[in-house]
């Protein structure tokens, strides 16, 4: 008598139909790319008052980058005389230059006189103390910030036992040499970047009378033959138009398929157009953005919190899809009764906390807490999805 043979094997509702879709969710969800923060900008107006610390300006920039630095508007009540300060630094290592302002904020010892926030780190800078002017009631017009000659110092941490070496004061160059000289001087241009990399401005506004009361309106501004956009995120641009082009071919091939064969569409391959369509929308608008801050300096922050919101509702359906595909809703099942109550659910929950994590993230900056707490968050929704498509496909024993 032959012993009967017990074998596990796994069952699921759409398995013959599953791995297809499968396949083309995970494409979906691959191209999904948020950017990690508001673009950089690079223009700045700021207003400066006697008790205001230095400025701290940082930015990515492409090499032979101009940066402008220009008075556009003061008020001196009574007569002061005001120099300006500043020091420009080239950093290697990104990491150096992610925490600027919390270093300078806990280093004022360290650094004594010193406008670089961490005098032992490496690097090369230029700084420039330009000639003071009088400022008063009759002064007219701000006089015209002349370019420093650059002649970038390597700043390297000092030997045990040594003291760093002092930054080199550059000049200033003359209107009418560089004329016969043919070199060209653009207007309240200071400095230009001689790398590809990160830098930091630091512009120190110094008075004769601490005690007297002013205020200036600074214009600051880092503009490359590239535009306004940084070295790092020229490639998000790229990347989002090349994107965009993709999702509006995924749309075209996604209509003729469904012109073809109309008498066949099962009702969830309108939400996976619907997926399709919030892609489309969602590049569309992150390239409008980076385009935009290119063109004008400064970056969006209503229209970066729509395209977030728009990819977090991209995001939300297509888990969601998975999740029903997986128990069979729309091929094998006309509805999922009880069940498609918890995969409501857990899409609110998942698009809610999305929605919330990409907020944070534009308006935050980098190294943001709460954004990285609902990132935890998400992965953790993730983790459930996963559980869930799991658990309805559970093994089952067959005789």
């Amino acid at each position: 008598m032959a012993a009967a043979v017990r074998m596990r094997t796994w069952s699921c509702p759409t398995s013959g139909v599953f791995y297809p879709w499968a396949v083309l969710f995970v494409a979906l969800l691959c191209t999904i790319n948020a950017v990690v923060a508001a673009p950089e900008t690079g223009l700045w107006k700021i207003t400066v008052v006697n008790t205001s610390r230095p400025l701290l300006l940082r930015k990515s920039m492409y090499q032979d980058t101009d940066i402008e630095l220009e008075v556009v508007h003061f008020s001196c009540p009574e007569e002061v005389i005001l120099s300006i300060h500043w020091y420009l630094k080239y950093y290697p290592c990104h990491n150096e230059f992610n925490n600027i302002e919390e270093m300078y904020s806990r280093t004022p010892l360290s650094r004594g006189e010193s406008l670089d926030p961490n005098p032992l780190g490496q690097g090369e800078c230029i700084e420039h103390r330009h000639s003071p002017v009088t400022c008063n009631s009759g002064l007219n017009s701000f006089p015209m910030l002349k370019k420093a000659k650059a002649d970038p110092r390597p700043v390297a941490p000092p030997q045990q036992g040594e003291l760093p070496d002092e930054t080199w004061i550059t000049e200033e160059y003359d209107s009418s040499i560089t004329k016969n000289n043919s070199v060209n001087i653009n207007n309240n241009v200071i400095a230009t970047t001689w790398k590809d990399g990160p830098y930091l401005l630091v512009v120190k506004f110094e008075s004769s009378k601490p005690e007297a009361n002013w205020n200036l309106t600074v214009s600051v501004v880092m503009k490359s033959s590239h535009g306004y956009i940084s070295i790092t995120e020229w490639p998000l641009m790229i990347f989002y138009m090349v994107m965009c082009i993709v999702y509006i071919l995924y749309a075209l091939l996604w209509f003729i398929w469904a012109a073809c064969y109309w008498k066949d569409l099962l009702r969830i391959q309108f939400w996976i157009a619907g997926v399709i369509f919030l892609g489309m929308v969602e590049k569309a608008v992150f390239c409008a953005e980076y385009e935009n801050t290119n063109a004008v300096g400064s970056a969006s922050p209503g229209l970066l919190i729509f395209a977030e919101l728009v990819s977090a509702l991209k995001r939300t359906l297509a888990r969601l899809l998975v999740i029903i595909v997986s128990l069979g809703y729309g091929i094998v099942k006309p509805r999922l009764g009880q069940v498609m109550h918890r995969v409501v659910g857990l899409g609110i929950l998942y698009f809610a906390f999305a929605s919330i994590e990409g907020v944070l993230r534009i308006t935050g900056g980098r190294d943001n807490g709460p954004a990285l707490i609902t990132e935890i968050v998400l992965a953790v929704l993730d983790s459930c999805n996963i559980w869930f498509i799991s658990f309805q496909c559970k093994p089952q024993q067959q005789q």
